[in-house]
């Protein structure tokens, strides 16, 4: 049942699903003290001061710019560009299918859905592509690109993208090493340093396609267009870093992915990190967002206070039905409704040099999630437990929900204020009950109403448009670790991934 605040009960059912990423392999309910900081002023934006903890458990060529809305949006239909299919889609229809079983799709650790519905498996440093119309998974022939150079500490998340193409996240360290600041100075400049400078490279995101054989996945390249005006010098092409000055490489671990599946922007990316959300348009970024808050220290040697930012790492990322991107990190929850304009995107006011036709994208909301939170924005450390958020959505009655590995699903209405632009209140928070655990994993809203929910240990749940929480049937195992809706399809198709397995459900 959904737990009202003060013991008031409404007396129904819940489950969580999940968007698009990875889940974490913390077991729920980490205490504060297993969780892995890094060390403080680690990872702040370019240009604050003292700014930096990027606190959060460890999770587990010549492109096309892409600038404009809209490009390389993956609308395109077929296996790999070109053939037309008919609205259900090239795969089964039926409510439920095993798609491990019928198609001999090993464990994998992240799934996903192309522009051309090719379905795009990860194990590890194998990407594998189940094309529309066949019955097996094509496998690269060997690493390719982050996986086979040695610039990460594994692969994380794999994300479709155009027709025949995917983008695959990895890891590394948060902070890079080798200096007192985060700041990575360039080619010329006086304290310049070759090993520090080749952290770069490491971790970030691929793009894989499938080559023009069909017989292989192949690199396209190694993401590392920024849409900003900042880059290093001979136009390197190096990997993420920050759009609005390239020295800093603070999204460096990529836990999460989304992709846009309709609307102006279908085919755009968003992927969470260790430092916030990188939106990719085509083969273009800019990086990034964050709902952050400021951790105030003392000196003691001055006595004075000390403001250093915390942003938690992201794995929870969902798209609203209007289109508006939800963020869910370790602390903190937010929405941005975005703009046309990419190079703008990391923006968070309106800026002296911003054209008169740009919009920014501004916070709707950004906040704490306040029964499990005090929601201080300038906190000591004792005020900012860590909540774990996993997953955001929200639901066509118009409800958000957002799950947590620790701390439950809770349930709030997103009030309008008047005049423009968007702002949200969030109020009447709502605990979820009836899944049976207080760990969950994932979430996804799906079309006829309904929140689809994933757990740690209890397998897949489904909060009906009537509020109902029920055990879905035909889905086996325990441990949700990625949902993935695709509406495009009719019938609409979810795509599970339980203790590794995929399935498939029709008609939600």
């Amino acid at each position: 049942m959904i737990r009202r605040l003060l013991g008031a009960c409404i007396g129904v059912a819940v489950v969580a699903a999940w968007a698009c990423g990875g889940s974490n392999d913390s077991p729920a309910g980490t205490a504060d003290d297993d969780i892995v900081q890094p060390p403080e002023d680690g990872g702040g934006d370019a240009g604050d001061e003292d700014a930096g903890t990027d606190a959060g458990t460890d999770a587990g060529d010549a492109p096309d710019s892409g600038t404009d809305a809209g490009t390389d949006a993956g609308s395109d239909a077929g296996t790999d560009g070109g053939t037309t299919l008919p609205p259900e889609g090239p795969w089964p229809t039926d409510a439920v299918t095993n798609y491990s079983s019928k198609y001999g799709i090993p464990r994998v650790q992240s799934v996903s859905v192309d522009g051309a519905h090719n379905i795009w498996v990860l194990d590890g440093d194998r990407i594998g592509v189940l094309r529309a119309g066949t019955t097996s998974v094509l496998w690269t022939s060997h690493p390719v690109g982050q996986a086979g150079n040695g610039r990460a500490s594994g692969s994380t998340v794999i994300c479709g993208g155009k027709a025949g193409e995917a983008y695959v996240g990895y890891r590394t360290d948060d902070v890079v090493p080798g200096g007192p600041s985060s700041r990575i100075a360039s080619r010329g400049e006086p304290d310049f340093s070759e090993a520090r400078y080749a952290e770069f490279l490491r971790g970030d995101m691929d793009v894989v396609r499938i080559d023009d054989t069909g017989t292989d996945v192949v690199l396209r390249e190694h993401l590392s267009q920024s849409a900003g005006t900042s880059r290093p010098g001979g136009g390197e092409r190096l990997g993420i870093q920050n759009t609005n000055d390239f020295h800093y490489d603070e999204d460096r671990s990529v836990f999460s992915c989304v992709r846009v599946m309709r609307g102006p922007y279908e085919g755009e990316v968003y992927i969470g990190t260790n430092h916030g959300v990188t939106r990719i348009r085509g083969y273009t970024y800019n990086s990034h967002r964050h709902p952050k808050w400021d951790l105030v220290t003392t000196d003691p040697t001055t006595g004075r206070d000390k403001r250093t930012q915390q942003m938690g790492y992201t794995y929870g990322l969902g798209i609203s039905p209007e289109g508006h991107l939800l963020i869910a990190n370790e602390w903190k929850i937010g929405i941005i409704p975005p703009n046309e304009s990419l190079e703008w995107w990391d923006s968070e006011s309106r800026e002296p040099d911003m054209p008169a036709d740009v919009e920014p994208a501004l916070y709707a909301l950004n906040t704490f999630v306040d029964p499990v939170n005090p929601g201080a924005d300038d906190a000591r450390h004792d005020k900012a437990p860590f909540n774990l958020w996993r997953g955001f959505q929200q639901t066509q009655d118009g409800h958000f929900y957002v799950a947590s590995l620790q701390d439950g699903l809770w349930q709030f209405e997103g009030r309008k204020r008047q005049g423009t632009p968007l702002k949200y209140d969030d109020v009447n928070y709502v605990k979820v009950e009836g899944a049976g655990t207080d760990a969950y994993t994932a979430l996804a809203a799906t079309d006829d109403g309904s929140l689809f929910v994933g757990t740690v240990n209890r397998g897949l749940w489904r909060l009906t448009p009537d509020k109902q929480m029920e055990k879905v049937a035909g889905v086996g195992g325990s441990k949700v670790g990625q949902l993935v809706y695709d509406p495009r399809v009719t019938p609409s198709a979810l795509y599970v991934l339980v203790d590794g397995k995929v399935f498939v459900l029709r008609g939600y």
